[in-house]
């Protein structure tokens, strides 16, 4: 019997193939359009994902936390522990260790870097606040030129735009300041170049560190360790070896200050806050995917609609079929199987062409975001499931519509 009804619809769905195009079509536009959401939201997602744990690969940062509650050290209250030079020399000479940078707990957002510290400068009584680090590598200038090796005894100045932006120093020209001098702390440090602006109306999640090396203004290391030498260091931000053991010599780590702090309140641990930004970012992207894949599914009720419209078109047209098998033995169930199966069948085959033009589509407008769409095992059977279910959910009416005929009447007629 099985094989006879899988025969006969097969047989009915050669016989009519614009009607079951038509059918189908809804089902393909609206499966298409959640597979393209879902797999560059995913791409996205881990693309996301990658760019925090890249910025923060093979690095902990160690702080002195006094918690709130004396019998618990996960509610951290105030950290007014203050790292010396020494304890940096200490670690530094731990095995895996490749570097050890202070942290004054002024850097900002993803990227920043740990060194950065705010300051004021004074441009012939006009004062503006900068961010100031040390200098790593050259960027790009509107005006003057990068530093040099030739510049690490000097008291030289890269200058961000955003000093012209924020305070009270407002140029229509600043290249007019190369060549000349500002005092920062009672140091005098001469202008030899001004960062291009950093055009945000254009940045992707790759470009954080970019746009935070764009607001920093930058001296040479030798200065910048003249300015913060007597600046108080919150934590210590530590970059282990490729291949070193993470946990072990952070383990480590902790160990050798608790040693030589043994009268400290507070507790030595790893910071978390990076891994829970991680998190947050993670579920609202998360979120912000399944939002999106809500608003698509619209168009898999409205497919959904359609199939049981042509479907309920395609009894009418076929009451002298459904008569006449009737007349010859056929069972109302026989009838109803028939249609719910040509129905589901419809919708199967328009999810599966649904699911791969929509990766397909998602290839396409990936190129051109510059993200990788990641087609997950969840989503295709997803997608699928959703398919069928559709076609047997809104074609079961149609269905029972076809089994209840008079086999008289449908013939007459």
């Amino acid at each position: 019997m099985i094989r006879n009804l899988m025969l006969s619809t097969f047989l009915s769905l050669k016989a009519n193939k614009l009607r079951v195009f038509l059918t189908m079509l809804g089902i393909i536009i609206g499966i298409a359009s959640v597979i393209t959401i879902a797999s560059l939201g995913e791409g996205l997602r881990q693309k996301t994902v990658k760019l925090a744990d890249a910025t923060n690969a093979n690095e902990v940062k160690i702080q002195n936390i006094v918690p709130k509650d004396e019998d618990s050290i996960e509610f951290p209250g105030e950290i007014d522990f203050e790292f010396s030079r020494a304890d940096m020399k200490r670690v530094q000479k731990l095995d895996g260790v490749l570097s050890v940078l202070p942290d004054y707990g002024e850097n900002i957002g993803i990227g920043g870097s740990t060194e950065m510290i705010s300051s004021e400068m004074d441009y012939f009584g006009k004062i503006a606040s900068l961010q100031l680090a040390p200098y790593t590598k050259d960027v790009s200038l509107a005006f003057g030129r990068n530093i040099t090796s030739l510049d690490s005894n000097k008291d030289v100045i890269v200058l961000s735009q955003s000093v012209f932006e924020s305070d009270g120093i407002s140029m229509k020209n600043p290249q007019k300041m190369i060549g000349q001098a500002i005092s920062i702390k009672g140091y005098m440090y001469q202008i030899i170049g001004i960062k291009e602006k950093f055009d945000d109306g254009k940045m992707s999640l790759t470009d954080t560190g970019d746009y935070v090396s764009s607001m920093t203004s930058e001296i040479p290391r030798v200065s910048y360790n003249e300015l913060t030498r007597f600046k108080p260091i919150k934590a210590l931000k530590i970059k282990f070896n490729e291949t070193s053991d993470n946990a072990k010599s952070t383990t480590s780590v902790i160990e050798l200050l608790t040693k030589n702090h043994p009268n400290e309140k507070g507790v030595f641990k790893k910071d978390t806050s990076n891994q829970k930004l991680k998190k947050e970012m993670e579920s609202v992207m998360t979120g912000l995917i399944g939002f999106l894949m809500s608003i698509t599914a619209i168009s898999l009720l409205v497919g959904g609609i359609g199939v049981m419209n042509i479907m309920y078109v395609s009894v009418t047209q076929r009451k002298r079929e459904i008569g006449i098998r009737r007349a010859i033995g056929a069972k109302p169930r026989n009838i109803l199987l028939q249609f719910v199966l040509e129905a589901g069948i419809i919708t199967l085959i328009g999810g599966v062409i649904g699911l791969l033009s929509g990766y397909g589509i998602a290839l396409i407008v990936g190129k051109f975001m510059q993200i990788a769409p990641i087609l997950t095992a969840k989503s295709i059977l997803l997608s699928t499931s959703v398919s069928i279910l559709t076609g047997l959910f809104f074609g079961i009416m149609p269905a029972i519509s076809a089994s209840k005929m008079d086999p008289i009447k449908a013939i007459y007629r």
